[in-house]
């Protein structure tokens, strides 16, 4: 009963946190139209995102700034989960732009991107929708390329994750956690069967000739009952043989071992390609933030860090 009660305050001052920020002018909520994401066509089938734009104080439309995209998970609200998360607050503190798409339910019942769908997983589908935010954005405040980065969560990241794969031009760097590996153009299986078990054929089938890729980093955790460990060891499989197809040799460090959690980074010469990070105790939630929405917790690695870390190690932001 009383854990019951400090769950709903702590989801209460999320929700108060989120209210004041919009109240305050530092949330600028904005849409796009994409006809071609919909899942269902028709005229009356909406083609309308909504998403709202996180602009530290201070930071006029004019000023360049690094442009930090965050992408929400199943049963998640855009807003809440970057308040609950603490990217609200490092936006504020590091001074980046904050882009936090929302999905419509009409796309989704539960509200999950949807990342399985052939058109998704060919490039196009709702990574039409990410770019038509990005275009947006870009067009009323100063963003550079070399200045994008993108984080995702479960269905989140693993759009991010397709991003990575589909939009190097337009994205520096992605960070995804407890995420599924990419399906393919003509993946047979169901996708909530390859979350539990993997995919079921050799993962290099699904890469379909991609080869450029953003710098990634693949989080994962061991605890995880919704998205297997095997999907995080596949994705990481095919980040390193899509890096292979083009041309490029990926040097392994030897692994750092930190409490509860295991670091290891590839680097293609100096250049930082992909950091995989297997943490012990971490289920399937976004760990050691403020807490206050669903799959949000408190304790546990701060996620929210390492993902800030990884994006200095690869220059999105400062």
């Amino acid at each position: 009963m009383f854990a019951r009660l400090l769950l709903l305050l702590a989801r209460l001052r999320t929700w108060l946190q989120v209210r004041l920020g919009l109240w305050r002018g530092q949330w600028r909520r904005r849409q796009v139209s994409v006809p071609s994401a919909r899942l269902f066509p028709g005229p009356l089938a909406s083609a309308a995102w909504s998403y709202g734009l996180y602009c530290p104080a201070g930071l006029r439309d004019d000023s360049p700034a690094p442009l930090v995209v965050l992408l929400h998970g199943c049963r998640q609200r855009a807003l809440g989960f970057a308040v609950a998360s603490g990217f609200t607050h490092a936006a504020g503190a590091q001074r980046f732009r904050l882009l936090c798409p929302q999905q419509r339910r009409r796309a989704n019942l539960w509200r999950c991107w949807n990342w399985f769908t052939p058109a998704a997983q060919r490039g196009a589908g709702e990574l039409d929708v990410v770019r038509a935010m990005l275009d947006d954005v870009t067009s009323n405040a100063g963003v550079a390329v070399s200045a994008v980065g993108v984080v995702g969560l479960s269905a989140g990241g693993a759009l991010a994750a397709l991003l990575a794969f589909h939009a190097a031009d337009r994205v520096a760097a992605v960070v995804v956690v407890a995420t599924p590996p990419l399906l393919g153009r003509l993946n047979m299986q169901d996708p909530r069967d390859v979350m539990k078990r993997g995919l079921a054929v050799p993962p290099v089938l699904a890469l379909s000739g991609q080869a450029a890729r953003a710098p990634l980093m693949v989080v994962q955790g061991r605890a995880d009952t919704v998205v297997a460990p095997i999907c995080g060891e596949q994705l990481v499989e095919q980040a390193c043989r899509a890096s292979e197809r083009s041309g490029a040799t990926l040097q392994a460090s030897a692994p750092q071992i930190e409490p509860g959690a295991q670091v290891t980074d590839h680097r293609v010469g100096e250049t930082l390609a992909l950091r995989v990070v297997w943490i012990e105790a971490l289920g399937h939630a976004w760990s050691g933030a403020q807490g206050g929405h669903p799959y949000v917790e408190q304790e546990g690695d701060r996620l929210t860090e390492r993902a800030l870390q990884f994006l200095r190690d690869t220059h999105v932001l400062g």
